[in-house]
């Protein structure tokens, strides 16, 4: 009896910490063909926070484009979850912050040299747009920032669930204009986050 409940618990042990492996198109893989894929310099090795679930991301395509149905529900979830008053007509800017990882713990980043890109960077869409900005955290810890910009806790993971299951290095964005959205996953540039937008915005033209 002793022996056949040893064997259960192992049994359980072995499938609730069971790790599995994702390749950049989203097929299950073995570790091994994992960590041999891995060593390619254009992979990155993205890690679902709530599962034991590793996929590799390739480098040179982390954006994704999609439609919400109607971004105006989650609009008005986020306006009321986070007493905010986001306006539906200009286009909405996440950037989404998942928590400490090797990027965001970099010395090379400090607070004076985050403010100073992130205004430049702003300068920029100011030229392109007037737009709404939200800054999102799943987990506040080592954000060099949080007492310069009013940063929110992401309500119910909603912005986590809906474009970023995975940790992404560093962070991401995406940017939401009526019901499309382009997502980035992971560090991103200035040039990033103004296509993704221009993108929008041509699409949202295109279908006036």
């Amino acid at each position: 009896m002793k022996r056949l409940l040893f064997l259960l618990f192992v049994l359980m042990s072995t499938s609730i910490f069971a790790q599995t492996y994702y390749n950049s198109n989203n097929e299950l893989i073995t570790k091994y063909e994992f960590d041999s894929l891995k060593l390619f310099k254009y992979h990155m090795v993205v890690k679902n926070d709530s599962l034991s679930t590793f996929k590799l991301i390739d480098i040179c395509n982390r954006s994704e484009v999609g439609s919400l149905g109607d971004s105006k529900n989650l609009l008005r979830e986020l306006n009321q979850n986070l007493n905010l008053n986001l306006n539906d007509s200009k286009p909405l800017i996440i950037y989404y912050y998942p928590g400490n990882n090797e990027c965001n713990q970099s010395a090379i980043s400090t607070r004076k040299s985050q403010l100073k890109w992130d205004r430049k960077l702003q300068k920029k869409i100011d030229k392109i747009s007037e737009v709404n900005v939200l800054r999102i955290y799943k987990n506040k810890e080592g954000i060099k920032t949080l007492g310069d910009y009013n940063w929110k806790k992401d309500p119910n993971a909603l912005i986590e669930n809906l474009f970023f299951n995975y940790h992404y290095n560093c962070g991401s964005f995406v940017v939401i204009l009526k019901d499309k959205y382009a997502a980035f996953f992971g560090e991103y540039s200035h040039n990033d986050v103004l296509f993704n937008l221009v993108y929008l915005l041509k699409q949202n033209k295109t279908t006036l």
